[in-house]
């Protein structure tokens, strides 16, 4: 399912719409490759392979190659692009660009001639300042090298295989970097494909274990980075099946988690598996041949002991998809949500918060002719140093298509609760979908853009803030006509996406284009902020789950939450796409005399913008009386708690009316205002904070 982007504005302004979008190339079908900075981006023609950059202007997008063809992978090395490239002197080697014609060349004719030293599938990974990737030679055969980008350090890492026998199978060929390891697959006689681990030198490269004994293949794939270890798929020893394994980098630390996986699915060498991380757990669906349906599990990635490998339910039917389904998976409000369908009679949004109780169906959608399946617009931020995944919202939305018998597929949003969840707008009036299989969107800190079909002016460019704006941008394609656009990135401040406008008439040739404006994605999202008392001075302590251009943030403090005053600052990530994790010590303040002491953030982005956080507490006189109060009751949305005095450890809990808990945490000396990670239904439920032998319970009313 090939995903796009973009998003509408409203119809009132269609006539001035025309004006925003603006075209910087045409008919070259150009394809993003990767983004250089936050100025330059490479494209792919796919046309003739020809390397191009852009900066999002008519002027800055030319072609910087004469005969270099970009055939695939590549990786960024301290601002450079590493790649597979073709050229008629060399055949397919190793090439690297700046984003300048002179800077675009040849690294090394590792395969000297025009002999070829990149297999038919190449993947490069970089570690500790190199890019390794397999090559080809004639002496050699395929084996594991490196680069730094320069030919005197571009050189083989071993030769596994010696002679002209090859320690690479590309076809069964996964790496992954875990600190200063290399973790790969690779190839011996005795040992078959299996795991093999290097840290870039000849000595301490070699078999880090044999999964499947002797000469059998256990082809390790699909690493998935998870809390310091890697996630991965092998083939059963009897080939029928798959297993979901885990690795440290180290023989010890590399052990079985779940097996018997996926029976019966034609050519399970290629069976892999994806993974949700939620509340620091890794949850994976697959067909496990016990449940009659396909089955959710977590993972803590110890073992495969029954508690620490954990079932959790049978979702009811086999969709032979379920490997996958979780690559669609939100986390918002103490769940995560992921679609569900069998591609025949079952579409659905599943919610999970890791419980069998509280994993459910979220919403269900109709079977249609169509085959429209629940597809959430995720709008998912990868930080390669952490190698995690945080998932921003927009306004505190996701939104997804999907089926209604009234409406047929359509743009709808949620923000994690029933009563929340709806259609946007009925894009195509009626039974018609206007949401159709040209799925692609991108979110913006101005709202959504993705693309729509009205019916009237085939599938184009829309956008919506998901309240009463929800309109087409550009009709690119006049008429009834499919643009299809593809949104590609946020770089230079610029949207850019691609499309076709029928000249020429070959609707298989696209343009590049950019929305006019100054566009960011989701800013900086502050999640806990806490203060608590440590001897004579008080600690502060904050995360985000994401940042984009941010400075730094000055921390304020003040006696009656009126007047503030900067007393430190301290700097931020710049640009971080997963958690990030501060604190700041007030020195001293605990024996101030003073009875209380506010605290607050401003945050600064690079551009000077600030912006403020919540206010929290710390009570300095009778520090000894603790004290704990919802921030709202009723509660709108999420569960927000205030606590004071925590000196050590203390107990929260949610007991709905019946007595049952729904959400329980313990935590350490923490104070302030929290927000519990629990979605509650409407109802009445009481909340119960235990320590040092008191507890105070709180009644209150979610609506």
């Amino acid at each position: 399912m090939k995903k796009i982007l973009f998003f509408a504005m409203s119809l009132i302004l269609y006539a001035s719409a025309n004006a925003q979008v603006t075209q910087i190339n045409s008919n070259k079908s150009l394809e993003p490759v990767v983004q250089l900075n936050n100025t330059e981006a490479l494209f792919e023609s796919g046309v003739d392979s020809s390397v191009w950059v852009s900066d999002g202007t008519l002027a800055g997008t030319f072609s910087i190659t004469d005969t270099i063809k970009y055939v695939g992978a590549g990786s960024l090395l301290n601002g450079k692009f590493i790649f597979k490239g073709m050229s008629p002197h060399c055949g397919a080697e190793i090439f690297i660009s700046d984003g300048t014609k002179a800077g675009t060349k040849l690294i090394k004719d590792i395969n000297p001639g025009t002999a070829n030293s990149q297999p038919a599938t190449t993947i490069m990974t970089l570690m500790n300042g190199y890019v390794y990737f397999a090559a080809v030679t004639a002496s050699e055969g395929c084996e594991l090298w490196r680069t730094d980008g320069t030919e005197g350090n571009t050189k083989i890492v071993k030769d596994i295989v010696l002679g002209t026998g090859s320690g690479i199978d590309s076809n069964y060929f996964s790496m992954a970097q875990l600190n200063n390891t290399l973790l790969f697959s690779a190839q011996t006689a005795a040992t078959g494909n299996e795991l093999f681990s290097t840290d870039g030198t000849v000595t301490n490269t070699g078999l880090l274990i044999d999964i499947v004994a002797n000469a059998s293949s256990s082809n390790p794939r699909g690493f998935y980075y998870y809390n310091n270890m890697y996630l991965f798929t092998v083939n059963s020893s009897d080939g029928l099946a798959a297993e979901l394994w885990r690795t440290d980098g180290t023989k010890l630390g590399t052990k079985l988690l779940k097996n018997n996986i996926g029976t019966g699915i034609a050519g399970i060498n290629y069976y892999s598996n994806v993974f949700h991380i939620f509340n620091n757990l890794a949850y994976f669906l697959i067909d496990d041949n016990i449940h009659p349906g396909d089955a959710l599990y977590s993972t803590n990635g110890v073992d495969n002991n029954i508690t620490n490998t954990v079932f959790i339910k049978d979702l009811g039917v086999k969709t032979m998809i379920s490997s996958f389904l979780l690559a669609d998976a939100i986390n918002i409000s103490g769940t995560f949500i992921f679609p569900f369908t069998d591609l025949a009679t079952t579409n659905a949004l599943w919610q999970s918060d890791g419980t069998s109780g509280g994993t459910k169906v979220f919403e269900s959608f109709p079977a249609n002719l169509n085959n429209n399946i629940p597809i959430i617009y995720t709008n998912l931020n990868f930080n390669p140093v952490t190698k995690t995944i945080t998932y921003p919202l927009y306004n505190g939305n996701f939104f997804f298509s999907a089926n209604s018998t009234a409406d047929g597929n359509e743009l709808w949003k949620s923000d994690g609760t029933v009563a929340n969840t709806q259609i946007v707008k009925d894009i195509n009036p009626g039974t018609p979908d206007g949401i159709n299989e040209n799925l692609s969107w991108i979110y913006t800190s101005s709202g959504l853009y993705f693309a729509a079909d009205d019916g009237v002016d085939g599938n184009e460019l829309w956008k919506t803030d998901g309240a009463s704006q929800t309109s087409m941008v550009k009709d690119i394609f006049p008429g009834a006509h499919n643009a299809n656009p593809s949104l590609v990135f946020i770089n230079n401040n610029k949207l850019f996406f691609t499309a076709t406008d029928n000249n020429p008439a070959d609707s298989s040739v696209t343009d590049l284009y950019v929305v006019d404006g100054v566009f960011s994605p989701l800013p900086v999202s502050l999640l806990d902020f806490t203060v608590s008392p440590k001897g004579a001075d008080a600690l502060l302590h904050w995360s985000t789950s994401q940042e984009i251009n941010s400075r730094d943030f000055t921390v304020r403090s003040s006696d009656d939450a009126q007047h503030w005053n900067d007393i430190g600052t301290v700097p931020a990530a710049g640009n971080s796409y997963t958690q990030s994790n501060y604190s700041f010590t007030d020195v001293g303040v605990m024996n101030s005399g003073k009875d209380i002491v506010y605290y607050r953030l401003a945050e600064t982005d690079i551009d000077g913008k600030i912006t403020n956080s919540n206010i929290i507490y710390i009570k300095i006189n009778n520090i000894n009386q603790w004290n704990a109060q919802l921030y709202s009751n009723p509660v709108h949305d999420n569960v927000r708690l205030m606590l004071t005095g925590i000196q050590d450890n203390a107990i929260i809990s949610i007991n709905d009316i019946n007595g049952q808990v729904v959400y329980k945490k313990q935590i350490q000396n923490q104070n302030g205002l929290m927000t519990l990670p629990v979605n509650l239904e409407r109802g009445v439920y009481l909340l119960v904070v235990t320590t040092n032998n008191e507890m105070k319970t709180i009644k209150f009313v979610k609506e």
